[in-house]
């Protein structure tokens, strides 16, 4: 067993906080970037279109860094 941080418990009697799922996020983040890209949309589809519509240009939303979260 390792001393590193653990992801929370997602409880089964009560919803998860706000902040308890930020953590959960920020440490699937870092698990993920160690096998792969950090970022991987792709850079065009056929969706395109409908995509750039429904954000302002966009493909999607904008990507927020490990950091910020």
């Amino acid at each position: 067993m390792s001393s590193e941080k653990t992801v929370p418990i997602i409880p089964k009697c009560r919803p998860i906080s706000w902040e308890d799922w930020l953590a959960g996020r920020r440490a699937r983040r870092e698990v993920g970037n160690r096998v792969a890209p950090e970022i991987i949309r792709r850079s065009s589809s056929s969706s395109d279109k409908r995509l750039r519509k429904l954000f302002n240009g966009e493909r999607g939303l904008p990507f927020k860094k490990t950091e910020e979260l």
